[in-house]
């Protein structure tokens, strides 16, 4: 390809050139233009290729490079103002107050009276929306549903439901009815009937395979039981009971009660003493003291007992002691009641106790200790009470007494006399309280 390049200017300003270009890259780049097109395209590659060649030359011109970049920089200066002046026009076309398209646009659509607003309106106006007009037609007092839900229409939907209701209940009821009706053999109730008859029969099957075994074990199970009623629990058991009758004897008598099993009294690590008893304020001695000590052990000699009885009093700063055994476990020699001085000695049947049956024995201890008491602090007082008469009427409940453990004795081995023994127990009974009475009358 021939390019010629002229200039008008002088010194070295213009040159002509006639070239021949052989290069592929050139020529493929040269190619893709025509006429004037071409010889300006050459010409711009030329300028390229010189200011390379001056780049890469140890002896750059920088007057050159410094045209060059200043010619750039006014170009950029001229391209930013431009753009400046483009972008200031177009913010105050779209965002100046009241005139710019942005605020009238939003004003339009927004505003009291922009597309929004009328159409919310159209839809939502309380009154005339087409939401309110359509609940209204649908659902006001005047539609068709809501004539369906009054209960005064006949043709309403409460109506119809009320009407399915009692049907439908009329004929549970009457079914229910025929459940519980055992002239009928597939109700419910003849159903029920023959399962509890089966049942009712095989439980009677089972009891007495039951209680066959059981008499089968039955002197193995009171040789067990017999054998666990000498334990230490067991005897817990007897001392817990025994407690709770003694505090409702304490209630009725108007006396305070106390369990101080295994605390420390007065003495020094001494625990002697089970229950306390503290006379109330209509006794005629009240916080006066009986201590009460419960014993269900083997081997226990009289003077043991005394001893006993001594510490317990000194331990809980009693008046008066009493020492009860469980039946069984008391020493020969005081047997089911006996009164040393100021102390008492009884047995507690713990079967009887079991059963609930009165404390005969025990009452009368603990009675004839409160009349004791009494009466000893009425001489000290006032030197007026007959000692001898109290003292009298003692001997003859301990006379009542003796004969109510002889009594209660004989019926434990003679069966036969049952009824007669019981109603002469109680006749005693009722005289050893009758003497206790009279006793407490001389003391008031």
């Amino acid at each position: 390809m021939d390019t010629i390049l002229n200039s008008s200017k002088s010194k070295l300003s213009e040159m002509s050139l006639n070239l021949v270009v052989h290069d592929e890259d050139v020529l493929k780049y040269l190619s893709e233009y025509e006429g004037s097109q071409r010889e300006g395209k050459a010409l711009e590659a030329l300028k390229i290729g010189v200011i390379a060649i001056l780049s890469a030359s140890p002896s750059l011109d920088t007057k050159v490079v410094e045209e060059k970049f200043n010619d750039i920089e006014k170009q950029l200066e001229k391209y930013t103002k431009e753009f400046k002046d483009y972008l200031m026009a177009d913010l105050k076309k779209y965002f100046e107050k009241e005139k710019g398209d942005i605020p009238l646009t939003f004003n339009s659509f927004l505003g009291e009276q922009g597309i929004l607003s009328g159409l919310l309106n159209k839809y939502f106006d309380p009154e005339d929306g087409k939401i309110n007009t359509l609940l209204q037609n649908e659902l006001g007092s005047g539609s068709v549903f809501a004539k369906s839900l009054d209960p005064a229409n006949k043709e309403s939907v409460i109506s119809r439901i009320e009407d399915k209701v009692k049907k439908e209940l009329s004929k549970v009821v009457e079914d229910l009815t025929g459940q519980f009706s055992l002239d009928k053999e597939d109700s419910g109730m003849s159903r029920v009937k023959k399962i509890f008859e089966v049942k009712v029969a095989e439980i009677k099957d089972q009891q007495d395979k039951f209680f066959s075994e059981i008499r089968t074990h039955l002197k193995m199970e009171e040789a067990r039981a017999q054998e666990a009623e000498k334990g230490t629990q067991k005897g817990r058991d007897f001392e817990t009971i025994l407690y709770e009758k003694i505090a409702l004897l304490g209630q009725q008598l108007q006396d305070l009660s106390e369990n101080v099993t295994g605390t420390i009294g007065e003495t020094p690590r001494s625990k002697v003493g089970d229950y306390i008893i503290t006379l109330g304020n209509t006794s005629g001695a009240p916080g006066k003291r009986m201590v009460i000590e419960v014993k269900k052990e083997q081997n226990y000699k009289e003077r043991d007992v005394i001893e006993d009885l001594k510490q317990a009093k000194e331990n809980r700063k009693a008046d008066c002691g009493i020492f009860v055994f469980a039946k069984g476990y008391e020493p020969v020699e005081i047997g089911d009641f006996k009164i040393n001085g100021n102390d008492f000695f009884c047995t507690v049947d713990e079967e009887s106790l079991q059963q609930g049956e009165p404390i005969i024995f025990l009452e009368a201890a603990y009675k004839i200790a409160r009349i004791y008491i009494i009466s000893q602090l009425r001489k000290e007082t006032k030197g007026e009470v007959d000692l001898s008469m109290v003292k009298g009427n003692i001997q003859k409940m301990l006379v009542q007494a003796n004969l109510m453990s002889d009594l209660l004795t004989k019926a434990k081995t003679i069966q036969t006399s049952g009824e007669i023994i019981e109603k002469t127990a109680k006749t005693i009974k009722e005289e050893l309280e009758a003497i206790i009475q009279s006793t407490l009358g001389l003391l008031k």
